[in-house]
């Protein structure tokens, strides 16, 4: 599978033997700004890295509870 941004020029090379499967379809973030959407995976990322090592801890906590403030903060409904 290949996903990119819409924004990427890109081209198909020819076919020299086989066959070429194609399915094509789109996805919309709910969160349009990419600065925001990257801070959103970086920081459930380290989210997650921190309650594989360490568990529900107060910090973890207080991650889900910015997490879940900027997810509602940047979401487009």
């Amino acid at each position: 599978m290949v996903v990119y941004p819409t924004i990427f020029l890109h081209r198909v090379a020819p076919v020299t033997q086989g066959v070429r499967l194609v399915a094509v379809t789109w996805v919309q973030s709910r969160v349009r700004d990419p600065l925001e959407r990257e801070l959103l995976f970086e920081l459930d990322t380290v989210r997650h890295s921190l309650f594989e090592k360490y568990g529900k801890t107060e910090e973890f906590d207080l991650l889900c509870k910015v997490y879940a403030n900027l997810v509602r903060k940047w979401v487009e409904v």
